[in-house]
């Protein structure tokens, strides 16, 4: 019976060796640079996109976040900032509440290669004018249904967030992401903390479609107040 504790643990060594973080360098390979053009896939015409998985979870008193999406909006008049709206599902002690988050994203390019020609990074804040925010690096993106983001602020820049837009959603992850995604953030599926369900599109949609998306941010230098790190979802 003693031996039972012991042959536990060596499966559990075994599992966690499975369990391989992914490469953070692809980020920043001029192979995929194509792929990496953050304003190309803002301006995605299907506006919604569902956070399908991520590498990490986000809570509220325990009840975990779920349903996360993001509704993208205009963009100021220099192109780089642009207004939208994040929300999400908690449900605890069988109540279910429902949180919406008006936030902006400016994009830039990262430093590590000087000869990038597209912005490739957002940081999303809460208020135009400030220094504080949330980073995000765009991974990849096939421009029509899938994106993966790297969050710069989570798990040491190692998290990960995989979004699937309205129109493929309820498809599976196409092929080509889900590679990107298990080579860039984690091959072993406890690196994909599933946060959307079937019900997620149907609880959000009436309410989402009679809503006018959002406006056209203020160019920051018109604004002065500073901004605050905008709540996880």
């Amino acid at each position: 019976m003693k031996l039972l504790p012991f042959f536990f643990s060596l499966y559990f060594l075994a599992m966690l060796a499975d369990a391989k973080p992914g490469e953070i360098r692809i980020d920043e390979e001029k192979k995929y640079e194509e792929y990496q053009d953050i304003k190309k896939a803002l301006d995605n015409t299907d506006r919604r996109s569902w956070m399908y998985y991520r590498t990490y979870s986000r809570q509220t008193n325990g009840a975990q976040h779920m349903c996360v999406y993001a509704r993208v909006g205009e963009k100021n008049e220099e192109g780089n900032t642009y207004n939208f709206e994040q929300g999400y599902t908690i449900l605890n002690e069988g109540e279910k509440k429902e949180v919406k988050l008006a936030l902006l994203a400016t994009t830039y390019k990262t430093e590590n290669r000087p000869d990038r020609k597209k912005h490739n990074a957002m940081k999303v804040t809460k208020k135009s004018g400030g220094s504080n925010g949330k980073g995000y690096q765009l991974i990849y993106s096939d421009y029509g249904c899938c994106d993966v983001l790297r969050v710069l602020e989570e798990e040491r820049g190692a998290a990960c967030e995989l979004y699937l837009h309205d129109n493929c959603v309820d498809q599976p992850v196409p092929k080509t992401c889900a590679h990107l995604y298990g080579n860039a953030c984690g091959t072993d599926d406890s690196f994909k903390k599933q946060v959307y369900n079937k019900n997620c599109k149907n609880t959000t949609e009436e309410e989402t479609s009679k809503e006018p998306p959002p406006e056209a941010p203020e160019s920051p230098k018109e604004t002065t107040t500073t901004s605050t790190l905008p709540p996880g979802c």
